[in-house]
């Protein structure tokens, strides 16, 4: 099992006062100054070099523990500078962060960390708390997402000699920001200024938001580049290398490797962008694989054509593909609606459908909902079947007319299916309407209107038939 973290701006004011509650709480027992302390006493074990990343993912791995161990629902949330790039963004709010600070000194004033409130006192570089937003030349402005994707696109994960140049293009050292810098990681420091400048920058409690995102940047160029292994395997600064245990948690009798912490997941945690913390809401329950809205990769309403599916009879069946093989009901990968004009095309001679066959062939079009499977008729009795309406009309009239019901039963299904898709599809315009849908949702809530349009037609078409016989 793993935790999720969000992105700062989805918490919920319940989620928000909780994660600052547990802060307040570790800096009241001490501990929080001693990750401040960490921080400071290891800056050579911990920057300018390839283990930034892993040892910062460890940092933050503790100190989310420790959180978590006086709040179990709390997780690190992360700061998307990209997007939250203003000192009036809602991360400075009072009930969170708390703002800039004053602009005689940068002391920060009000909040939950402000020195006048009595629960935030320095132990270093301190007492109170600093924060000169854009004041540096240096970072009048935050990174860019054009920043990030560069760097994501950025290979390998570091280079010779492993270090700090301006000119060393790996991802890792573009990351941290010594490439031209100060750029991304170091130019959020240098941005927020005050008590974020110094070694003892954890004194700011944004710096574990920042460095979260940091962590979550590497999770997605690990992800983009799965072929890309940690660097060096050996020959780099002592503490850097795969395998080279990092400071200070072997001198308190851990070692931590960089090897140790390259998949996240392991550790414990995901990021809200990845699929095992994506909602597991279904549309079609047809079996356990068939899903309208999930980003994860088992069931796909719009995407590339192969691996396309509506309705999951068994693995083959395909709603909407490239003609070939497009099937509407499985019947052994023969029946087929649109064809390529090939001699597989069933659609006047031995097509299967309910009623006018009994061979172990047959398949009955599915409720949708219903997690009972329609069984072949030679193979026992058909649970809940529902008959397929074939798009040929003279043959859907033909077949509505030999036996009775079936019109009535065709109309009852559809009707269903209709419901359904109206209520998918007022949900789709909910989150279009509060600017919440995205590109992808964009194409569902297109694709899905389009399957309800095709559908009412044949509701329509039938109908009308009904009313004229």
């Amino acid at each position: 099992m793993v935790w999720c973290r969000k992105n700062q701006s989805t918490l919920t004011s319940t989620e928000k006062a909780r994660f600052v509650a547990a802060v307040l709480a570790l800096k009241a027992s001490g501990a929080y100054d001693t990750y401040v302390q960490q921080h400071m006493n290891f800056m050579s074990s911990a920057h300018r070099a390839s283990a930034f990343l892993p040892w910062h993912r460890e940092y933050l791995r503790r100190f989310e523990l420790d959180l978590r161990a006086i709040d179990a629902s709390v997780t690190l949330p992360y700061w998307d500078w990209t997007v939250d790039n203003s000192a009036t963004a809602s991360l400075w709010a009072d009930d969170f962060m708390g703002p800039n600070g004053r602009p005689l000194d940068g002391q920060v004033m009000t909040g939950p960390f402000a020195y006048s409130g009595g629960a935030w006192t320095l132990a270093f570089d301190g007492p109170a708390l600093r924060r000169r937003m854009g004041a540096s030349t240096l970072a009048p402005t935050l990174p860019t997402a054009m920043d990030v994707t560069n760097a994501l696109a950025t290979t390998p994960y570091d280079l010779s000699p492993w270090s700090d140049g301006s000119s060393l293009a790996g991802f890792r050292n573009t990351l941290e920001g010594w490439r031209n810098g100060p750029q991304l990681h170091n130019r959020v420091h240098v941005w927020v200024g005050g008590s974020m400048n110094p070694a003892s920058s954890p004194n700011d409690p944004v710096f574990f938001l920042h460095h979260c995102f940091v962590d979550k940047l590497w999770a997605d160029w690990q992800a983009a580049h799965p072929a890309e292994g940690y660097l060096p395997v050996m020959g780099g600064p002592v503490g850097h290398n795969l395998n080279d245990t990092m400071q200070p948690w072997a001198g308190l009798g851990t070692n931590v490797a960089p090897a140790g912490v390259l998949d996240h997941h392991a550790l414990g945690y995901a990021y809200d962008t990845e699929g095992i913390c994506a909602p597991t809401r279904k549309f079609f329950d047809d079996i356990a694989t068939s899903k309208f809205r999930d980003d994860l990769p088992t069931f796909k309403f719009v995407d590339d054509r192969p691996t396309l599916k509506f309705r999951d009879d068994i693995a083959t069946l395909k709603f909407r593909d490239d003609g070939g093989t497009i099937k509407v009901i499985d019947d052994g990968a023969t029946i087929k609606v649109v064809d390529d004009g090939g001699g597989t095309m069933k659609a006047v001679d031995d097509v299967k459908l309910p009623g006018l066959d009994t061979g172990g062939t047959v398949k009955m079009a599915m409720d949708p909902m219903d997690p009972i499977r329609s069984q072949d008729v030679g193979q026992g009795p058909v649970s809940r079947a529902m008959p397929f309406v074939l798009a040929m009309p003279h043959h859907s009239m033909a077949w509505t007319s030999t036996f009775p019901g079936s019109l009535e039963q065709a109309l009852a299904g559809l009707e269903q299916q209709l419901a359904e898709y109206q209520v998918a599809l007022g949900q789709l315009e909910a989150a279009k309407a509060q600017g919440s849908l995205g590109i992808d949702g964009e194409r569902q809530l297109e694709a899905l209107g389009q399957e309800f349009e095709a559908m009412l037609a044949e509701h329509d078409q039938l109908a009308r038939h009904g009313e004229g016989g």
